[in-house]
């Protein structure tokens, strides 16, 4: 049993709790949240960025997705905590635990900052019909969590308008229309008050942002913000593009003054506490949820945008060419590499880079069987090394100045099982098919996820992840609501239509577990194919291995995309390589 959860329930007791909810998101529902914000990371010890933590007199839970089940269940062995599979048969999710558990009169806690509104509404509304009552007031892990780290402020700087492709006055204003007339909007997501201002800091590991809130009113707009974080020249550009400057911790009692106002407000942004300010009945407010404008239209990249991140894609594909080359030919010659070794090589290269701000996210660098951990994070005491047989995935990233990369490949090291073939092209196929998909405008996500599970699913594989997620410019890497995976999303206003310069993944994967794990990504962006029609782009533009694939397995057209793919690969990068290096691309992309 874990000591912080014994702590944890003494605390309960004292303060009349019966369970206690805690999430993996901060006040502005990140995904990755600051050091201060990993509250659940403290309690539990699993280390996922996704998960919920219930903790109630005897028992204790933590729900996470398919991504992590096999790193959850390392992390809470003998932790007393009991790991909830999301979406498999027979797993409740959290509310109808909490329904089925709690009994009138019973107290269920949670800080209301840290659960966004569309989450609290649903506990709420399962358990309070049942008599149980709610204490949302306090954060009770700071009594547990002693030595918590403090809030970071570190230094906003300006993306410059030729990078951005608009001004942060142009977006307002375009924001502004899409109210409709309405008076009020409030943003609390870090990557849209990011996007909105055009203004960046690394509040957070590996994301550019910086903690804030933003309201944006028909003829106003106010930052809140933490006053450390600015410097002259922020303020100055924040004045001229008619942007006042109120502290951070003001906001809650801005949020609560607020009344005879028309809001709009997004239900998966704001948390339940704002909710429960704007929506009293004395404050007389009427409110509108909605997918916020400022995320809409953050996902539809302008053609600056677009060509930014061509650009950087393509320095990017030099970095992950010359890692291939160096790692086959170090290990090919019996090189002392490690999982974590040999990936410092890549993203020394990538740090390298003059546009270079930070990694995108922490590398995935994993061999043999922990390549079938979705989320595997190598660290040097324990790396595997590196062997002249198997496969090895790689899942990395950078965030430049001109945009924002992702992209994994799975490489064979050496002698391969028919097994780890066969997977591997199966994965390259599928990845292949849905980029080189035609689709009717009015489509979302889950119409295309198919296309990349079909060649599997005839072979009784799956994998246990969405297929594709939206990804930001100099922003977050995984930028919600655009995506395509293969179940609809509940909240109707988040199963966003593909539109022209959206960009996401396409990452279909393998994963046996004790055996191998494969995924291949890139990133691409949606094209106008007209008449109605879209297709996708190839941002990405870094090697295929050739050396595992079984062609036999391959259609015709299957072929004719991975020669197409690999041969504006080579046109792409070529230039960048040194002769030898340039000689070894145009073998592993030849035509098959």
């Amino acid at each position: 049993m874990r000591t912080t959860i014994v702590d944890l329930r003494r605390v309960m007791q004292r303060e009349g709790i019966d369970a206690w909810i805690s999430p993996s998101s901060d006040a502005h529902q990140s995904e990755y949240p600051t050091e201060y914000d990993k509250c659940r990371r403290f309690l539990s010890g699993f280390t996922g960025s996704a998960g919920t933590l219930l903790v109630m007199k005897e028992e204790a839970y933590l729900w996470t997705d398919g991504r992590y089940f096999l790193q959850a269940e390392n992390e809470l062995k003998d932790s007393g905590i009991t790991l909830m599979k999301m979406g498999e048969p027979g797993v409740p999710t959290l509310d109808e635990l909490l329904e089925e558990k709690l009994k009138s009169g019973e107290v269920l806690g949670f800080n209301g900052s840290l659960l966004s509104f569309s989450e609290g509404k649903v506990i709420a509304g399962k358990v309070v019909k049942n008599g149980v009552k709610l204490a949302i007031g306090k954060e009770i892990t700071d009594e547990v969590w002693t030595d918590r780290p403090k809030r970071p402020h570190t230094k906003v700087f300006i993306l410059e308008e030729k990078y951005a492709g608009k001004s942060a006055a142009k977006k307002i204003s375009e924001v502004r229309e899409k109210m409709k007339g309405r008076d009020l909007l409030i943003v609390s997501s870090l990557s849209d008050i990011a996007w909105l201002t055009n203004l960046r800091a690394f509040d957070i590991k590996c994301n550019p942002l910086f903690l804030s809130y933003f309201i944006l009113e028909s003829d106003k707009a106010t930052l809140f913000i933490q006053e450390e974080a600015l410097s002259d020249e922020v303020r100055k550009y924040l004045d001229e593009n008619g942007i006042d400057i109120k502290p951070y911790d003001n906001f809650d009692e801005n949020v609560a003054n607020i009344k005879n106002k028309q809001i709009i407000f997004d239900e998966a942004d704001v948390s339940y506490k704002t909710f429960i300010s704007i929506s009293k009945k004395e404050n007389a407010n009427k409110l509108y949820s909605v997918l916020s404008p400022v995320t809409y239209l953050k996902n539809i990249k302008n053609d600056i945008e677009v060509l930014n991140m061509k650009k950087s894609h393509i320095r990017d594909g030099v970095y992950m060419a010359k890692y291939i080359y160096w790692l086959k030919n170090q290990v090919k010659n019996g090189a002392n590499l490690t999982e974590k070794t040999a990936s410092d090589y890549l993203d020394n290269l990538r740090r390298g880079d003059e546009f270079f701000l930070d990694l995108s996210f922490p590398t995935i660098s994993g061999y043999a069987d922990n390549g079938a951990i979705v989320h595997y994070e190598a660290e040097y005491e324990t790396a595997k090394k590196l062997e002249a047989k198997g496969l090895y995935l790689f899942d990395s990233g950078a965030t430049y100045k001109d945009g924002t990369t992702d992209v994994t490949r799975t490489i064979s090291l050496g002698e391969n099982t028919y097994e780890e073939k066969l997977h591997y092209t199966l994965v390259t196929i599928g990845m292949l098919r849905l980029l080189n998909t035609i689709f009717k405008r009015g489509a979302i996500g889950v119409c295309l996820d198919i296309k990349a599970r079909e060649a599997l699913w005839e072979h009784g594989l799956d994998y246990n992840h969405g297929t594709g997620h939206g990804v930001g410019f100099v922003n977050t890497v995984h930028e919600a609501p655009t995506s395509i995976r293969n179940k609809i999303n509940k909240d109707v206003f988040r199963n966003l239509e593909f539109e022209p310069g959206m960009i996401m993944s396409d990452e279909p994967g393998v994963y046996i577990s004790g055996k191998h794990g494969i995924r291949m990504e890139i990133l691409m962006t949606v094209a106008d194919r007209g008449e109605g029609f879209l297709g996708f782009e190839p941002l990405t533009m870094a090697p295929i291995d050739s050396e595992p694939l079984l062609v036999d397995v391959m259609t015709k057209k299957d072929i004719e995309f991975y020669n197409k793919y690999q041969k504006q690969v080579y046109d792409s990068i070529s230039y960048g390589l040194s002769e030898e290096e340039k000689a070894w691309l145009k073998e592993i992309t030849k035509e098959i």
